[in-house]
């Protein structure tokens, strides 16, 4: 604990914090305290009562009080966007990083992050224009069923077209299906696909939510008829699926299918991933291959290889792996060519290695919206080297 400042006055930026009026330095001063187990238990206890108590009554959000938060959060320290990623963990020097993990929520988790003794940190802040490509952001192309193309972006309401028996809607950038009086049920398919830095969603006629992904395609019926809900997905999406017990909802990828009846989940179908990873945040779903099938519960992923294989996989770090759909990469003892794989989805290049690379974990946070120049500043200071020409970042061997 910082000498001369007692609980009263950590309480005091509580309370700031919960009004409001904290700096983003206030906020990152109340996080180091809350790293010492014996001072700042209890409250980090009261933090997560608190969380509870956001915005009482304001029916602006849903869902659990951390969602709620993340997007309080996230309006609060807008003004001050950090990035921070470190080789191995030491919160006495990763200060900044604690600003990205107040952008997205302080939850148990997030604090236990900076526990871990160790070494280097970096932190650049990406309030300075920089000559690098940024990230495309809120867009992406709708193909109809005659082949018609339409580019998305978060333009305000407007009927984009009649499609069998739905309306097809953008309302404020979020792709709308809605089901009209019309008894038109053959199957007509339209396919919603991302480039790289882009994201959109999408809501199906059934009332289900999916969140498409950088590099991502999903092909689906503008209304379900018959027994089943079934779509097609090329990258990675998360799903939160309307419950509809006598109608399965079916996700097909490569030769994997994921079955639902009401659940949330996110899939990583990427062709540059080793396995087609399905994790699952609520509810269950059941993950069949050639090979065999997998039943998982919430926490849980399946890994499918090429080849067929299912391995399951628990105690997954969902906030982990959804980081995307809010805004960030989050990354937990993630080794090197992970990290890098998400970087060429987002940024459009191509991932070139010279030499051996020695083995590495990177800990930390970045907002997707900095540009490619800061990122790769970021990771030449953890003792990255590399070299870009053109669409092609060249990794340097240690």
């Amino acid at each position: 604990m910082p000498t001369g400042k007692n609980n009263e006055y950590y309480r005091l930026l509580l309370q700031r914090w919960q009004q409001r009026t904290c700096s983003p330095q206030e906020a990152l001063e109340l996080m180091d305290y809350l790293r010492d187990d014996a001072s700042g238990r209890t409250l980090l206890n009261e933090m997560q009562a608190a969380f509870r108590q956001v915005k009482p009554g304001d029916g602006s959000y849903s869902g659990e009080p951390g969602d709620r938060v993340r997007k309080e959060l996230l309006q609060h320290i807008q003004g001050a966007p950090v990035i921070s990623l470190s080789r191995r963990r030491n919160y006495g020097r990763f200060k900044l990083a604690a600003a990205a993990v107040v952008i997205l929520g302080l939850t148990i988790p997030a604090v236990y992050l900076f526990r871990q003794p160790v070494a280097t940190t970096v932190a650049i802040n990406t309030n300075k224009a920089t000559p690098a490509a940024t990230p495309g952001g809120h867009k992406a192309v709708l193909t109809l069923a005659n082949g018609e193309k339409i580019v998305l972006d978060s333009a305000g309401i407007q009927q984009l077209a009649q499609q069998g028996s739905s309306a097809v809607h953008n309302q404020g950038g979020q792709l709308v299906y809605v089901k009209t009086q019309g008894t038109n049920n053959t199957p007509i398919y339209n396919t919603l696909t991302t480039g790289p830095g882009e994201t959109y969603p999408l809501v199906l006629a059934d009332g289900s939510k999916i969140w498409l992904n950088a590099a991502s395609s999903i092909r689906f019926p503008a209304t379900f008829a018959g027994e089943e809900r079934r779509i097609e997905l090329n990258g990675e999406a998360y799903f939160e699926v309307a419950h509809d017990a006598r109608r399965p909802f079916r996700v097909l990828v490569n030769q994997v299918t994921v079955d639902v009846l009401g659940t949330s989940f996110n899939i990583n179908s990427y062709a540059d991933e080793a396995t087609i990873n399905t994790t699952l945040l609520e509810g269950a779903v059941k993950v069949n291959s050639r090979k065999g099938s997998i039943q998982l519960a919430p926490g849980e992923q399946s890994q499918i290889s090429p080849n067929g294989n299912v391995k399951k996989i628990t105690g997954v770090n969902t906030a982990e792996i959804i980081a995307w759909k809010e805004g960030y990469f989050q990354f937990e003892s993630t080794d090197l060519t992970t990290v890098l794989r998400q970087f060429s989805h987002w940024y459009d290049v191509e991932i070139v290695y010279e030499g051996q690379l020695r083995p590495r974990k990177f800990f930390g946070m970045i907002s997707r919206r900095s540009s490619l120049v800061n990122v790769l500043k970021m990771l030449n200071a953890n003792d990255v080297n590399y070299r870009l020409e053109g669409k092609k970042l060249i990794i340097q061997g240690d």
